[in-house]
């Protein structure tokens, strides 16, 4: 192509005065219009005027290059991005850049987008069944109270609720105390709880003549193991006037909190509802159960006697329990019901119950309640009135205390002390001897198939089982005594932003009539929050006073976590008839937050206000992350089970019955939309009604987070830029931080088993069922309509 045909005059204006023609130079024809004569230069060089005005030209132009320079300059520095060098805006955007992947597009998929290279960035090291931001949190706040507790106690300084958490320390980390004590160390509180140490079972030539007392272990089991067998008992607020603590009774629900893997395979043989094969799983589960007792019962008899039990007295003695077992599991199952709802409660007294309860057994024991409640409040300063006193039920408490009385009447005295007997030895022996554990351990993971166990130094899990018992003595020595007047300040104003962007958004809705949404209003207005930790844990004398009934030694590791037990236990029980106050109801070191209904109070402890989910930097970040959990918290107290308390958190009805209507329409489309979410390569789906309460607290959390950052906006401007997202504007990095919260790191098993038995969806689904919802992330990332982000059909409540 011609290269002359596209020259500009510019071009021909800087041409050589020679031009190439076949190889020769010839001379560039003249221009005169490049010229100047010679007698008008002369003239104007004889001019004064002209120089003059040149320059004032040139003096004008350069004041005016000026004030350009000037102008571009500031305009420069007005509009260019002010960036965030704080060392938690570094932070925070290292934290980002190693997790996002940029292949993705966030209209696809936005978990995949920011939690892309999570996994390969944060790897589970096996101490955790599943890895997250949440989880970092807890591994520092687990080895910060591990140096703490493995210090040497500071007699002048630290306060005794310290000094017993570090012996309740060192008495875990001892193995070889432990293993130097055995199973022995069990034996006493079999005897406490009125049971044999070897089972009659096992000893007695004429089993029938065994007569045993089945209701006083039972409340010995409650006092001193915290277990339910039998009959489940338990003291708290009255759910229709909360100012007062009252008595529940009827189906077991409390496992021993002393710790054992039993409880969750446990959970896995009683629900075999999603197995493909039932009867091969439940043969599986007995030949393991069986196992486990035979062996660890003739464990016992030889350590006791030095001899060796037969074996088809073993067996027999195992088949005892796991029929026991299998009948308790099948009352358990035609007694629940998941739908039932907290309005099927209702008050009766003792005599009242025993009288319902006689007229259903075959055998009446007119005794049965006056006799177990007063083994139960033995040793308190609580006296039961069988005549006033108010036990709270629902009519499946009642049927599982009727078929649960009636079964037993008919079983041998011999056969329930055996039940009971090994019921009490699963709750402790785990923690009796490492060959015991180590056995136990191996047992369960061959039944299971799980070839994944978690991998914990033996610190580790001994820091872990402190901060669960003596949780606010280690709070003590990790708190910031500045915490109060720094951090606290800040989450309460953000706390109050979401709660006025909430109150406006009610103001808004067309579904809620006027006598509810005043209602609604008023029970927002009352919501309290407990944030960080109580204020007494620094006041001289409260935090000892707190761990007073406890009685701690160095080398007595069981005896120190039954101990535990039987000091809250008893409390607890003491607590009947007394006035029920709002409180913390948390420890300040579990990373967590909490919707108390029975308080109309959210907990917001101190371990979760930390980075990744707290000090990121911009406000932006933390609206997103720590901000959606807040939002979270308070739309909890109206969801589907929240709304059914009232703003003193009493349940009862204070919406209308229009408005109910008007919700329970809404909460099918949620229902809808989150049982049609999967995971690829993982078995099974959510249950949009199990999960229903979380994923509603999820949407409008992250709605009101929202709107409140947005509020802020207006009154503040805008946030700085995130170092290295520059190209992202304040609401998508909002967006971002919230997503990056919930990236995780898990396997396919945990997520089945999520599906099976959690209330909470896998982080996944959780981000993007709210997000596909939310028409500000779908407006703020552009996302066409109807693409993956943005579905035409959308759920919304709050």
């Amino acid at each position: 192509m011609d290269n002359q045909a596209f020259q500009t005059d510019d071009d021909r204006r800087h041409q050589s005065p020679y031009i190439i023609n076949n190889n020769r130079y010839q001379p560039r024809p003249f221009n005169n219009d490049n010229l100047v004569e010679v007698n008008s230069r002369a003239k104007l060089l004889k001019n004064p005027t002209f120089f003059k005005k040149l320059s004032i030209f040139f003096v004008i132009l350069a004041i005016l290059f000026f004030i350009v320079m000037v102008i571009f300059i500031f305009l420069y520095s007005k509009y260019k991005p002010k960036i965030c060098t704080s060392q938690e805006c570094l932070r925070t955007a290292s934290n980002f850049l190693s997790s996002i992947n940029y292949s993705v597009d966030p209209c696809d998929n936005f978990y995949k987008f920011v939690c892309g290279k999570w996994s390969e960035e944060h790897p589970n090291h096996g101490w955790w069944n599943s890895f997250s931001s949440f989880t970092t949190i807890t591994e520092k706040i687990a080895i910060a109270s591990m140096n703490i507790l493995s210090e040497d106690i500071d007699i002048d300084n630290d306060p005794e609720a310290l000094k017993k958490s570090k012996d309740f320390y060192e008495s875990c980390i001892d193995v070889d105390t432990i293993d130097d004590l055995g199973i022995a160390t069990m034996y006493p509180f079999l005897v406490k709880m009125n049971l044999p140490i070897i089972p009659n079972f096992m000893t007695a030539k004429d089993k029938s003549k065994i007569q045993f007392n089945w209701m006083l272990t039972d409340a010995l089991a409650k006092q001193i193991l915290l277990m339910d067998i039998f009959i489940g008992v338990a003291v708290g607020p009255n759910i229709f006037n909360g100012s007062q603590n009252v008595l529940y009774i009827g189906q077991i629900y409390q496992t021993s909190p002393l710790p054992s893997p039993f409880k969750k395979t446990r959970k896995r043989i009683v629900r075999q509802d999603g197995n493909k094969d039932k009867t091969a799983a439940k043969q599986l589960a007995r030949t393991a159960n069986v196992n486990i007792i035979t062996n660890l019962m003739n464990e016992i008899i030889l350590n006791e006697t030095g001899q060796v039990a037969a074996e088809d007295l073993l067996e027999e003695a195992a088949n005892v329990i796991i029929e026991i077992s299998d009948y308790m599991d099948e009352i358990v199952t035609n007694t629940t019901d998941p739908d039932q709802q907290e309005d099927d409660t209702y008050a009766l007294t003792v005599d009242n119950l025993q009288h319902e309860i006689d007229d259903y057994i075959k055998t009446p024991n007119p005794a049965f309640l006056t006799t177990y409640l007063s083994y139960l409040f033995n040793n308190t300063n609580i006296t039961i009135d069988t005549k006033s006193d108010l036990l709270f039920v629902t009519k499946l408490d009642v049927l599982f205390m009727k078929m649960i009385i009636d079964y037993l009447s008919e079983l041998p005295d011999v056969n329930i002390e055996l039940y009971m007997w090994w019921s009490s030895v699963y709750a402790m022996i785990f923690n009796t001897s490492s060959d015991i554990a180590e056995y136990i351990t191996k047992q369960l993971n061959l039944f299971s198939g799980n070839t994944d166990s978690l991998v914990r130094s033996r610190s580790l899990e001994c820091t872990l089982l402190i901060n669960n018992y003596m949780g606010y003595a280690t709070s003590y020595a990790l708190a910031d005594r500045s915490f109060q007047n720094v951090t606290k300040p800040k989450v309460e104003n953000m706390i109050y932003e979401i709660k006025n962007a909430f109150l406006s958004s009610v103001k808004d809705l067309t579904w809620i009539d006027a006598k509810t949404k005043s209602a609604i209003l008023e029970k927002a207005e009352e919501m309290i929050t407990f944030i960080g930790y109580p204020n007494w844990l620094f006041e001289k004398g409260k935090l000892d006073k707190y761990y007073k009934e406890i009685i701690i030694k160095p080398d007595t590791y069981l005896e120190n976590m039954v101990n535990v037990i039987v000091a809250h236990t008893k409390e607890n029980l003491n607590s009947l008839r007394k006035k029920h106050k709002r409180d913390w109801y948390s420890e300040p070191i579990e990373v967590n937050a909490f919707n108390s209904f029975s308080d109309n109070a959210i907990n917001v402890p101190m371990a979760i206000l930390n980075f990744p989910v707290y000090h990121l930097g911009l406000e932006a970040l933390n609206y997103g992350s720590i901000g959606s959990i807040l939002g979270h918290e308070l739309i909890h107290g109206f969801d589907n089970l929240g709304r059914k308390h009232d703003k003193y958190g009493n349940f009862m009805q204070w919406w209308t019955n229009q408005t109910i209507e008007s919700f329970e329409n809404l909460t099918d489309c949620f229902v809808k939309q989150y049982e049609n979410f999967t995971i690829p390569g993982v078995e099974g789906h959510v249950n949009g009604k199990s999960t229903l309460s979380e994923n509603i607290a999820d949407n409008g959390g992250l709605n009101q987070a929202f709107k409140a950052y947005t509020n802020y906006l207006n009154k503040y401007g805008e946030d700085l830029k995130l170092p290295g997202f520059e190209n992202y504007n304040n609401h998508q990095l909002f967006f971002i931080a919230y997503t990056s919260v919930w990236c995780e790191t898990t396997s396919a098993k945990d997520l089945e088993d999520q599906f099976k038995y959690d209330e909470h969806c896998p982080n996944l689904i959780r981000v993007l069922g709210t997000l596909q919802n939310s028409d500000d992330f779908a407006n703020k990332f552009e996302c066409p309509k109807g693409s993956p982000m943005n579905p035409m059909k959308k759920c919304k409540i709050w």
